[in-house]
Order: structure tokens, then C-alpha cells, then sequence
């Protein structure tokens, strides 16, 4: 198309238009996401551009775009974005410039592609899930999708880009160089997920101030649009921030003249510097502020003091932006307010070593939302805030956060307040579900001597089964600490009632119990009643015990790992024959590893007469072994004639060996015959060794047969055959011919 418009000797701005209706044709068909505009319709407003202050001569929404040094470099950045999806990201200040730069970019190289600006990483991954090409993913301002529990990560993002979308977004500074810091040794990684993410991006840094060149281009436009004018005069700002009117939201925040005001701003700009991310309630607002009046200004305030300070901060300034822009869900009642960006990065700068006061840190623990708990959280550990971290929790706790209760446990424990902390894990125990707490606690009160308390704060945990987690590594933890601090009977008592109900998991923490403690009795008992874990734990114990005598009395019952384990304490104490007895009778009893045990032991006793009756019983393990040890004699004959009949039996593994055996000795076609046999019997492996000794040989006739049969791979096998002779011979008759 390029080329055909070329031809017709239009230039590169007169080809725009054409190439802009050939692309909205060419991609007509393509799936619309939910949501999405045309780039070049997408309003810069919505995408985050700031309002622009007003002049008398000025008639646009916003001024004229000055172009920027790195426009080049951006458009470059998106256009090979373009191609194969990508992550182009811009980091600078605010109101520098970064989203108008995008906006005009994403305008200039892809006006064509849709545009969608997602709330939330809900909705980006719903987007993933069904993506659509030739998708622009606007994510200004990334970090407020970095500081939520369901932050978007990686993968998400290489999710998208294998997709083709291209993310375009924007950060401050000082969120990229904290969320791509290295990990400090020693140190939990925390911004391992956030690193990352940054890695993938394309970075472009835009400067606080225009250069020179920029400014030059600015005073070329200043005559079009009287805003540039104005910024250009000015000398309290740079170019940028003084269009959004940024040097005067500073003065009417340090300048104020309504103490009240002065209050509610500083209180909301502390507020978002200790982590608050949502907008923030009047009740908030009006709470922290007292922490922020003299004591003369909360005598003399007036009855609406509140609304007034509230109209002055959200008062409009210079017709662009205010200080606090209201947000709602309905018209006419605001349900927050957010802080201006670049007030609270100049606040952030100006206040960072100033402490909230102890009101308001009250007002952010009584009134913040939700979703403000993690970062409002992190703030006050952060600030050495123990009490108001212990306040949050506290609160969270109570309102069903179990994050909250077991962060609220782990920090009482660590302030040795164990009655406090046990109080709190009995109370939420519903919350906090987690035995490695429990055990924090718990410890302690047994280390004490208060056991009732303990099995209180530790009973769900021995019982097992807690949130249909069953016999985990914390029940066992939980029994051992019992049992270390002398209260196995406490324990064993607090169970006894379940395991005799039924109970599964009681029944083997009782056993645990019983064995950790040395109740031999009692599992005695337990196990001559039928019951398994019992049976189980009495049979560790007596190997722990060394008693044989007990091992041997439980192997006579036909406890079969009674027998395996007593089996094991004779080998060690050197007692090869009372090994070979007791693992005959538990072979002969069926139980296999008992069976490939004694194999094992009858060959290193050199017993091979035992072994030839036991293979010739049809026992597996001592066919195998006596098998190997013939071959290692050289006495092949004796060796076929042990593994044959095992084979002809259905014994794959002996088949195996037979097979192997026959090769060894070059007697190929009885090999194949072994082979045929057990792969028309379904053996799959067999089947592979038929056809590749087959190709291998050349036995081309025999390799149809096998097809014919249908023989796994022959099929296969035997085109891979023709098509390499095919191959050949064309080769050759190519070589003749010249």
C-alpha cells in the first residue's frame, strides 16, 4: 500500500489518511475488547493527562503539544512494540510530562489499535484470558496496581505480550528505583516480584525540565495557544508542572490562609505518605485533622468548619486541577477524595522526616478501608509504630482479616506476651489456622506448666483434620512438643475419646502419642483390637526398644511389618538365618518385599538351592536373582531354563532377561520368538525391542508380518525404512545422470 501511494506521488503526510482507512478495513473484522476505543478517539483526559490551567485565549481541552527529545526514541520503542507485543514504561516526576508524551505517541504510531485503560488486575487478567490483537493496554500510574495483595506480576505481563498486546505505562521515580532495588543480604526480598516485572519493560526517563531544544519549540507554539505563554514566563516552576498548575497547589497548601484547610490537606497528604492508596473518606479527613489545628483554631472553629475546610481544598486552581479532587459513586455525594500527585510528591520531599501525629495515626487505624491494611501495615513497622501496628491488627482481627489476627499473635509473642497472645488465638482461632502460631504460643504455656491453656490453644491441631488439612507436619509438631514436656498423658487423654469414636486422624495422633511416650500396652491393645496406626506405632517402638522378643510375637500374628522391621534388626546384629526365617514366612505369606528381601539374603548366603525351589514355585524376585547370578557363572543353559518358564508365565521383567540372555549368545530368533510373544500379549516394551531388531537386521518380510499383526511402531518403522531406500535410490539415479 506504501508503495502503491508512493507511486501516485503522495507524501508522507498526504499517505496518513489513506493508510489509516486501509488499516480500519484490513482489521474490520477483528474482536472489539470490552471496553475499548479507537486510539484515535481515546480521550487524553481520561487516560490520566492532567488539566491544563486556562488563559484567555486558550479554546482547547488541552494546550499544544510541545514535542519532547525523547519522542523519537518513544514512538521507536512502541513501534517495535508493535511487531511482537512489549512493555514500553516511562519513569518520571509528576506532572512532567510523561502521560501527555504517551498519549501523543501511542496517537501518532498506532491510531488504529484498540485502546483499553483497566481498573484493576481483575481486569487486565479477564483481558488475558481472551485477548484481542492489536491491543494497546494503558496502565498509568503503574504503582497503584503494585501495592495491591493482587498485583500485577510477570507473568501476567509476558502473558499479554506473547499475546501482542503492548503495555504502555508510567511511574514516579522514586516507586522504580524502591521496587527494583536489589535484594539486600540477609534480608527478606520483597520487591523480588516488582523487579521482576520492571525488567521486561522498554525504560524511558522523562526529565523534570524541558531542554533547551524544548524550549526553543515551545516559544515556536507559544503564539498558538497563550497557556505555553504563561509557562514559559514563569519562574516558580518547570514548563510542565506550572500547565498543571502545580507550583500553585504547593502555595495554597504551605500559604493557606484557612487553618482548616491547611489541616485537611496536610492530613490527607500524611495519610497517602504512611501508605493509603484509596480515596480517602471525609470521616478520615475530618478525624486526622484535629492532630493538625492549634489549640486556639479547635476552640474558635466554627460549626461547619469541616465543609469549609473541605471547599478550599477542593477549590480549582487556575482552572485545572485542586489540591483534593473529589470521587463518587452518585452525583452529588462524594464518597473520597485523592490528593494531587504533584503536591503529595513535593509533601512527600518536604515532610519525610516528620512523624504523623498521634491523632491521626488514631484516625488511620479507626477509619482506613480495607484495602489500605497491608500498606498502612508496612508504614507503621516502617516507623517503629509498635502500637499502632498492634492497633491495625487488632482491628483487622476483628473485622475477619486473618492475616490480621496471626500478625497480631506473632507480635505479642514477640513482646512476651504470651497470655495476651493466647487470649487472641482462641478467640480468632476460626482466622488464624496456622500451627506454626499456635505452636508460638503454646509453647511457652507448656514450658510453664499451664497445659489446660495449652491444649486450648493446641487441641485442633493434635486432633489433626483442622480446615481438612489431616495429619500434617504441625500435628506432629504439635505431638512431639506434648510429649518433650512430659504431658503425653494430657495429650493421649485429650484424644483417646476421638480415636475410640473413630476418628482417623485421632486415632494416629494417639498412636503418635502412645509411641513417642513408650506405651507399649496401651498400643498393644489398640493394635490386637484392629487397630492399624496403632499396630504401626507399637512395631517403631519395639524396634526402638530392640525387642525382638516383641517383634517376633507380632510377626507369628502376620504382621507383616513386623516382620519386614524385625527382618532388618537381625541383619544389623549380624543374624543372616534368623533374617532368611522370618522373611520366608512373611514370602510365603505373599507380602512382595518380603519375597525380593529374602532373594536378596538367600543369594548372599549363597543359598541357591532355595532359591531354584522358590523360582520354580513362581516366585519372581528369586527367579531374577538366581537368573543373574547362573548368567554371572556362565552357566547360560541353567540360566534359560530358570528364566523360560517364568517368562511363559507372563513375567515381563524375566522376559526381559531371557531376551537379553538370547542376544548375548546370538541366538536372535529365539529372542524374536520372546519378544513376539510378549508383545502380542500387550507388553509395549517388548514390542519397541521386536520391531527396532527387526529394522536393525533388515528383516523386511518379517517387519510386514508385524504390521499385518498390527505390532505397536511396525507400521511406523517399516515407512521410515521405505522412505530412506526411496531417498537412496533417487540419489543414485541423480549420480548416473551426471
Amino acid at each position: 500500500m506504501v508503495t502503491f501511494l508512493t507511486a501516485c506521488g503522495l507524501d508522507e503526510e498526504s499517505r496518513t489518511p489513506w493508510l489509516a482507512a486501509w488499516e480500519r478495513v484490513a482489521t474490520a473484522h477483528l474482536r472489539r475488547p470490552a471496553g475499548a476505543v479507537r486510539i484515535r478517539e481515546a480521550r487524553a483526559r481520561l487516560l490520566g493527562v492532567h488539566d491544563s490551567i486556562q488563559a484567555d485565549a486558550a479554546t482547547r481541552e488541552l494546550p499544544v503539544y510541545v514535542p519532547r527529545d525523547l519522542d523519537p526514541d518513544l514512538r521507536t520503542a512502541i513501534t517495535a512494540a508493535a511487531e511482537m507485543g512489549g512493555f514500553v514504561l516511562l519513569v518520571g516526576g509528576s506532572s512532567v510530562g510523561k502521560s501527555r508524551a504517551l498519549y501523543e505517541a501511542v496517537q501518532a504510531a498506532l491510531p488504529e489499535w484498540w485502546l483499553i485503560h483497566p481498573e484493576d488486575v481483575a481486569a487486565i487478567r479477564a483481558f488475558a484470558a481472551c485477548p484481542s490483537p492489536r491491543t494497546v493496554v494503558w496502565l498509568d500510574e503503574l504503582q497503584r496496581l503494585l501495592s495491591l495483595e493482587n498485583r500485577l506480576t510477570a507473568g501476567l505481563a509476558r502473558e499479554l505480550i506473547r499475546a501482542g498486546a503492548v503495555l504502555v505505562a508510567t511511574l514516579w521515580p522514586h516507586e522504580y528505583h524502591e521496587r527494583s532495588a536489589t535484594r539486600i543480604p540477609g534480608m527478606p526480598d520483597l520487591n523480588a516480584g516488582d523487579r521482576e516485572l520492571l525488567d521486561i519493560a522498554d525504560l524511558i526517563d522523562v526529565p523534570d525540565r524541558f531542554s533547551a531544544s524544548e524550549r526553543r519549540r515551545a516559544e515556536a507554539l507559544s503564539g498558538i495557544d497563550s497557556r505555553i505563554r504563561v509557562a514559559l514566563d514563569s519562574e516558580d516552576g518547570g514548563f510542565t508542572q506550572v500547565l498543571a498548575a502545580g507550583p500553585d497547589l504547593v502555595r495554597r497548601w504551605e500559604h493557606a490562609h484557612d487553618p482548616y484547610g491547611k489541616a485537611v490537606l496536610t492530613a490527607a497528604l500524611d495519610a497517602r505518605r504512611v501508605g493509603v492508596q484509596t480515596p480517602l473518606t471525609r470521616t478520615l479527613l475530618v478525624a486526622a485533622a484535629a492532630a493538625y489545628l492549634m489549640p486556639a483554631d479547635q476552640a474558635a472553629a466554627p460549626p461547619d468548619w469541616a465543609h469549609q475546610a473541605l471547599s478550599y481544598a477542593t477549590a480549582k486552581l487556575r482552572g485545572a486541577t485542586a489540591a483534593l479532587t473529589p470521587v463518587s459513586n452518585e452525583i452529588g455525594r462524594p464518597t473520597g477524595y485523592v490528593v494531587a500527585d504533584f503536591l503529595y510528591q513535593h509533601a512527600r520531599q518536604v515532610r519525610r522526616e516528620v512523624p504523623l501525629p498521634e491523632l491521626a495515626w488514631q484516625a488511620l487505624v479507626e477509619h482506613h478501608q480495607d484495602r489500605d491494611f497491608d500498606e498502612l501495615v508496612a508504614g507503621a513497622a516502617r516507623r517503629g509504630r509498635s502500637g499502632h501496628l498492634e492497633a491495625l491488627y487488632r482491628r483487622g482481627a476483628e473485622t475477619g482479616n486473618r492475616d490480621a489476627a496471626r500478625q497480631l499473635v506473632d507480635l505479642l509473642v514477640t513482646q512476651g506476651r504470651a497470655d495476651e497472645a493466647s487470649a487472641v488465638l482462641i478467640r480468632h482461632d476460626d482466622q488464624v489456622g496456622d500451627w506454626i502460631t499456635a505452636l508460638s504460643v503454646g509453647d511457652p504455656l507448656l514450658q510453664q506448666g499451664r497445659v489446660d491453656e495449652a491444649i486450648r490453644v493446641l487441641g485442633p491441631y493434635l486432633l489433626g483434620n483442622y480446615r481438612d488439612s489431616g495429619i500434617t507436619w504441625g500435628t506432629r509438631e504439635v505431638i512431639d512438643r506434648f510429649v518433650k514436656y512430659g504431658y503425653a498423658d494430657e495429650a493421649a487423654a485429650l484424644l483417646r475419646p476421638h480415636a475410640d469414636a473413630g476418628n482417623r486422624d485421632a486415632s494416629i495422633s494417639l498412636a503418635r502419642v502412645l509411641g513417642a511416650s513408650g506405651r507399649v500396652e496401651e498400643l498393644r491393645l489398640r493394635a490386637d483390637a484392629g487397630d492399624q496406626t496403632a499396630a504401626l506405632s507399637l512395631v517403631d517402638l519395639l524396634v526402638r526398644m530392640g525387642d525382638t522378643d516383641g517383634l517376633r510375637q507380632r510377626a507369628d500374628m502376620g504382621d507383616l511389618h513386623a516382620a519386614g522391621k524385625l527382618a532388618s534388626l537381625f541383619v544389623e546384629q549380624h543374624k543372616l538365618g534368623d533374617a532368611i526365617a522370618v522373611l520366608r514366612q512373611a514370602a510365603d505369606a505373599g507380602e512382595g518385599d518380603a519375597s525380593r528381601r529374602l532373594a536378596v539374603l538367600l543369594l548372599k548366603e549363597g543359598n541357591l538351592e532355595e532359591l531354584r525351589e522358590r523360582a520354580s514355585a513362581g516366585d519372581q524376585p528369586a527367579t531374577r536373582r538366581l537368573a543373574d547370578r547362573l548368567r554371572a557363572e556362565r552357566r547360560f543353559e541353567e540360566a534359560i531354563d530358570v528364566l523360560r518358564p517364568a517368562a511363559n508365565s507372563g513375567d515381563r521383567l524375566a522376559a526381559d532377561q531371557l531376551v537379553d540372555l538370547y542376544m548375548a549368545r546370538g541366538e536372535v530368533e529365539d529372542a524374536i520368538g520372546v519378544l513376539r510373544q510378549h508383545a502380542d500379549a500387550g507388553y509395549g516394551d517388548a514390542a519397541v525391542r521386536l520391531v527396532a531388531l527387526l529394522a536393525r537386521d533388515g528383516r523386511l518380510d518379517d517387519l510386514q508380518a508385524e504390521v499385518n499383526a498390527g505390532t505397536f511402531g511396525a507400521a511406523e518403522q517399516l515407512a521410515a525404512i521405505t522412505r530412506s531406500s526411496t531417498r537412496d535410490n533417487d540419489d543414485a539415479a541423480g549420480r548416473l545422470k551426471l
